[in-house]
């Protein structure tokens, strides 16, 4: 994977594990729709993110008047958020790589054969490409779970009794 379009809730998630700086150490080019970061309310998560962008490291998605159409016609259609639709439609245009934990974006992502892929995928590659150890790798995953990302219990589970058993 060479470029990924992140939801707010990976984004999010990726805040509250500590995991945004490990996550540019990936070298995937990233890009969140403009109306995503402004789905991110809380002012620490916003000014972490904000920092991101002002380094360049994610690059923020906006829209022309010509593409708006096509993103409302993505929240209509598959009955999704707004920002949602327009990660859709940016993934799409990008030939990218969809990361999202939301389960109906996924299945939207999946239908238009996009690449999609969640925030276990990238504990599952910080860990893999040794960017963070497995203990600390269980350590952030139950702060993200604390935090309240939704993720599936057993691949929860079956991931941080893997990395505990060292």
């Amino acid at each position: 994977m060479k470029v990924a379009v992140k939801d707010a809730n990976v984004l999010i998630d990726l805040v509250e594990g500590d995991l945004l700086g490990l996550w540019f150490r990936l070298g995937i080019e990233t890009h969140v729709p403009d109306l995503v970061l402004e789905e991110i309310k809380s002012p620490e998560q916003r000014r972490l993110v904000d920092a991101m962008v002002e380094a360049g490291n994610l690059k923020v998605g906006t829209f022309d008047p010509t593409q708006v159409p096509r993103i409302e016609s993505f929240r209509r259609e598959y009955r999704v958020s707004l920002a949602d639709a327009a990660a859709i439609f940016l993934a799409e245009q990008l030939h990218a790589a969809l990361l999202s934990g939301d389960k109906l974006v996924r299945k939207v992502g999946q239908s238009l054969n996009l690449d999609v892929k969640g925030l276990l995928w990238v504990f599952d590659e910080l860990v893999q490409r040794e960017l963070l150890d497995a203990a600390d790798a269980g350590q952030r995953l139950d702060r993200v779970v604390e935090a309240g990302a939704r993720l599936p219990t057993d691949e929860v589970q079956a991931r941080l009794r893997k990395w505990r058993a060292g």
